[in-house]
Formats: C-alpha cells, sequence, structure tokens
C-alpha cells in the first residue's frame, strides 16, 4: 500500500513540475521556425552598438501560414537575431529565425538568407531594397568589433595609459542576387560596371 501511495505522490509531483514549465504568452512565437531566447545584456565596454538601429520600432513577424505577430523590433546585426518588446516598457526577448519568416521593421523587409559569397557559404539575414524579375538587391548588415590603432593613441602628460576600447565598426554592404550568383557591390561606378551583369 506504501507502494501505490509513493508512486502517486511521485506522479503528481511530476505533474506539478511540468505545470511549471508550460508556454508562456512571451514565448507564443516558439514554433519550428522561430526560437525564443530570454534577453542578454550587451557588453559595456564597447563603444557604440550591434544593433542595425538602436532603437525599437513598430515591426511584425509574419510566419510561412499567413499568421502575423506584431511587436516592438529591432535587428541585432552582430548576433544575427531580432530583439522584440510587446510594448515599449516591456522586457525585450531574443528570436531567431529561419528562412520562412518575414520580419517587417518599419515597413522595411527583413529575411533569412543562405547565399555564397567570395567563395564561402554565408547564412545571414538582409534587407530588401529592390525586387525585379531580373535583379534583387539587398543590403548586408553587418557589424565588427575593431581596436583602435595603438600608434595614434598618446599618453597623457602622467604616464599612465588607459587601455584602447574597442567599438563597434559597421562593415555592411549591399548584395545583388542575379541568376543564381551573389555579386557584391563595390563603391566604385568602374567596378560595378566591371561586373558586367546590367544591360547599361
Amino acid at each position: 500500500m506504501k507502494i501505490y501511495y509513493s508512486i502517486i505522490l511521485l506522479l503528481l509531483i511530476q505533474f506539478s513540475f511540468s505545470q511549471i514549465t508550460t508556454l508562456t504568452e512571451d514565448q507564443l512565437l516558439k514554433s519550428s521556425n522561430v526560437f525564443l531566447n530570454k534577453y542578454k545584456t550587451n557588453n559595456s565596454d564597447i563603444k557604440g552598438n550591434p544593433y542595425l538601429e538602436e532603437e525599437f520600432k513598430k515591426g511584425n513577424i509574419m510566419f510561412s501560414n499567413g499568421k502575423t505577430y506584431n511587436a516592438y523590433i529591432r535587428l541585432d546585426v552582430a548576433n544575427q537575431k531580432f530583439e522584440i518588446k510587446k510594448n515599449l516598457d516591456s522586457k525585450s526577448n531574443i528570436i531567431e529565425i529561419d528562412n520562412n519568416i518575414l520580419v517587417t521593421i518599419n515597413n522595411e523587409n527583413f529575411k533569412n538568407h543562405s547565399f555564397n559569397l567570395n567563395n564561402k557559404k554565408i547564412k545571414s539575414i538582409l534587407k530588401e531594397c529592390l525586387m525585379t524579375e531580373k535583379y534583387q538587391l539587398y543590403y548586408y548588415p553587418k557589424k565588427v568589433i575593431e581596436l583602435p590603432n595603438k600608434d595614434g593613441i598618446k599618453a597623457p602628460p602622467t604616464g599612465f595609459t588607459k587601455a584602447p576600447q574597442k567599438k563597434w565598426k559597421d562593415t555592411g554592404s549591399y548584395l545583388i542576387f542575379y541568376n543564381g550568383i551573389t555579386y557584391q557591390l563595390p563603391t566604385s561606378h568602374k567596378k560595378m560596371i566591371g561586373l558586367k551583369i546590367f544591360n547599361e
């Protein structure tokens, strides 16, 4: 009889713990193609920020089945993730998306893409700029941490030197998808013509 009661007690404990892990309202986005994580603070020792735009802006997340989730969103370029809020006063959550999700921020579309560039396979979130039958123009947002040049740092009169501060550097560029090939657009007009992908 004691064994019977022990088994019932264990089952009740197990059931109560399983209720604790039930999805909350904030985790409704968790599905086969959206992965929700808890918000993590950024390293304040680095100057600048890893975001495309630091402020959260109105946007939405559209699933492949047509369902849409409205939120305040910003893109963490360095970590290739979006941060979302229900409203500007709520806590942030971090989400990862797959290729089937369309994220709109301030009327601009963002999507996850896989492409080859400079003989490397890259997976990145791209911003749609111009879509035509022949060409697709995207902005490829990218940020890296850069250390300042030590030669350019002057020591103060006291002789005490502070360690040079790291900073976020924007290294984003524009990409054209054409005939199944990805081209990184050069800043030079002459080099762009040299790509020979335009009729004029």
